[in-house]
């Protein structure tokens, strides 16, 4: 990238980003989350402190801010260097290589659905690797997905999940970005898909275009559909349990 296109990209990323110094919380490509505190900028370049062991060099991060004035963008990074600060902070040098204003409207068409199924952590902040997670999925587009969790995760987590749609079984890996109540406790959590192959992305497309045109609004509204499908399921138990001899 030339220097310009640097000054560029940091001059925008300046104008969403909170004041300097300040914190903003990003993603990362290795999975998880964290805060980088922003100290002050250098030539083309943002320093600042975040945990220690948390980042090295060419790692890409990736930060959501919402600017009450302009909206929401995504700000990306990269760790062009860090260095040992003290025991608990990584100083880092970091370089701006994209600003994207993100649309109010979802950027793909998405599929109510209700399919219980198994998600297996790949990290996670609070759970194991490899722990599994019972869950129902209630929306997916070629983008992203949301599902319904007794479990509460955190930004960043990476998981992989199975299911089926449009006569395939479909493997998708995805990365947590926000959490929401839904219905009887429990918890919705959109994610990004960061992992698909071609062909399964394009059945979600095609999918959703198709539930799209034919949708009602009711049909497109997952939480309720979530709670329905939980509804019927613990009328189901409880008619199973009353049915039981004394």
């Amino acid at each position: 990238m030339s220097e310009s296109n640097r000054e560029q990209l940091l001059a925008l990323a300046l104008g969403v980003l909170p004041e300097l110094p300040g914190s903003v919380d990003v993603l990362s490509a290795a999975g998880g989350g964290l805060t980088v505190t922003l100290s002050h900028q250098e030539g083309d370049l943002l320093h600042g402190f975040v945990p220690a062991g948390t980042v090295s060099p060419d790692l890409q991060l990736l930060a959501r801010v919402l600017d009450q004035s302009r909206g929401r963008y995504e700000v990306e990074f990269l760790v062009a260097d860090a260095f040992f600060h003290t025991a608990a902070e990584t100083l880092v040098h970091l370089e701006v290589t994209s600003v994207t204003r993100r649309k109010a409207r979802r950027a793909s068409p998405r599929v109510t659905v209700s399919v219980p199924l198994v998600a297996r952590m790949l990290y996670g902040r609070t759970l194991a690797r490899d722990a599994e997670l019972e869950v129902r999925l209630v929306d997916v587009s070629a983008t992203g997905l949301a599902f319904v969790s007794q479990r509460e995760l955190s930004a960043g987590d990476l998981l992989r999940l199975v299911f089926p749609l449009g006569g395939r079984r479909l493997k998708v890996e995805a990365r947590v970005v926000r959490m929401d109540p839904a219905p009887y406790g429990r918890h919705r959590i959109g994610c990004e898909i960061t992992e698909i192959g071609d062909l399964d992305r394009r059945t979600i497309a095609q999918v959703a275009e198709e539930a799209e045109a034919a949708g009602s609004e009711q049909e497109r509204r997952p939480e309720r559909l979530a709670a329905w499908a939980e509804a019927r399921e613990r009328r189901s138990i409880e008619r199973r349990t009353s049915d039981r001899p004394a």
